[in-house]
């Protein structure tokens, strides 16, 4: 064989130099892909930090002032994670209430940054400065979602497991889960919510327990502190669960206000509370109850409010252990069960209870019950 029969070497054209181009290709775009994402993440960050920023300083204007101890923003690659230390808010107007947590955690995905979901840790403090008062919220979980457009939020959801409220020492009330979900109803005004809650295992202030004279000081002086009496192997009290579902129109904008202002624009605005539900079990009775309530001109109750209650006496014997209703009233339950209208639901026998509020009188039916005043 001749030297002139040795095969050349590949040239650049050649298809080996080809392959090894169209290896090379895929890790040249994925590496220029990484870095345009990059990019683009810190930019979209940095514009999450403003309109944090920005939703800040709207909230103070609106009478609500929050604050980190030590604020900061993650999640990098495909998620925003915004971490709050001690998270405060602190109200306007009288009292000067401000409340605190520990821990705030909120997550959004790149690809929908407009639903976030929240979660934060106890125990959250509710304070009022003008009188010392302090209440107590803590949790096992506390999960918030939300989703948000133009800087309002459409939908709010809240969810609790081991929820319980204390003031001074003394449980108010707890719940084994507890939720509320608000949103904007489709196709209304933007005053126009829907509103569903409900509990599970709830139970409110022990029986027997002292009120504490932190609930009923007068503005101004701080509340005494009593120990609590806790009696020794009691058994486990009842517990009670609810929901609630309504639709609520002419609601005012939320910002900062005493209750009674809120009222007066919620009245002003011709709003109204269309109860579609709302139910409470224990002990085997139930109370049920739906109906369209408003105010009036003068400010008095107007609609109607249909009530039904089936096993009564358990059911009050159950709120009342639970510390949900006082003592007395599980001995009405007889009485109650005779003044309503004899009815039927769910094969149960039960009594139904017809409010009619009008004109400032209540009558149940057609049978007068008495008057009624301004709400406030």
């Amino acid at each position: 064989m001749s030297l002139s029969d040795t095969p050349s070497a590949p040239t650049a054209g050649t298809p080996a130099k080809r392959r090894r181009w169209l290896i090379a290709l895929p890790a040249v775009a994925l590496v220029l892909a990484a870095a345009g994402w990059s990019v683009a993440w810190f930019y979209a960050a940095g514009r999450a930090q403003t309109e944090i920023d920005a939703w800040i300083a709207r909230e103070a204007t609106e009478g609500r002032n929050w604050s980190c101890a030590n604020r900061e923003l993650g999640g990098f690659p495909f998620r925003f994670e915004l971490i709050c230390a001690e998270p405060t808010v602190s109200f306007t107007g009288a009292g000067q209430w401000s409340a605190r947590m520990a821990r705030a955690h909120a997550v959004a995905q790149v690809w929908n940054p407009s639903h976030i979901i929240a979660e934060f840790q106890g125990p959250a403090r509710l304070s009022e400065a003008a009188s010392g008062r302090e209440l107590v919220g803590n949790w096992s979980l506390l999960q918030v979602s939300g989703v948000g457009r133009e800087g309002r939020a459409e939908r709010l959801s809240v969810a609790a497991n081991d929820y319980s409220l204390a003031e001074g020492g003394t449980t108010l009330f707890s719940a084994r889960h507890a939720e509320l979900h608000v949103r904007h109803h489709p196709g209304e005004a933007a005053g126009t919510l829907d509103i569903a809650a409900g509990f599970k295992g709830a139970t409110g202030i022990a029986p027997g327990t002292p009120v504490r004279a932190s609930m009923s000081n007068a503005p101004g002086t701080k509340p005494a502190v009593t120990a609590a009496v806790t009696p020794a192997a009691a058994p486990a009290a009842p517990t009670v669960d609810a929901e609630f579902e309504a639709t609520v129109t002419g609601v005012p904008p939320f910002r900062s206000m005493p209750p009674a202002q809120r009222l007066a624009l919620w009245q002003m605005a011709g709003g109204r509370v269309k109860l579609l539900q709302a139910e409470v079990n224990g002990g085997g009775g139930a109370l049920s109850a739906s109906g369209d309530l408003g105010l009036d001109a003068l400010r008095r109750p107007d609609g109607k409010l249909d009530l039904s209650l089936v096993k009564a006496q358990q059911l009050f014997t159950a709120l009342a252990s639970a510390g949900l209703m006082p003592d007395f009233m599980a001995n009405l339950a007889p009485a109650m069960m005779m003044a309503g209208l004899p009815a039927n639901v769910d094969g149960a026998k039960a009594s139904t209870f017809p409010f009619v509020f009008r004109d400032g009188r209540v009558a149940l039916g057609i049978l007068p019950l008495g008057k009624i005043g301004p709400l406030f």
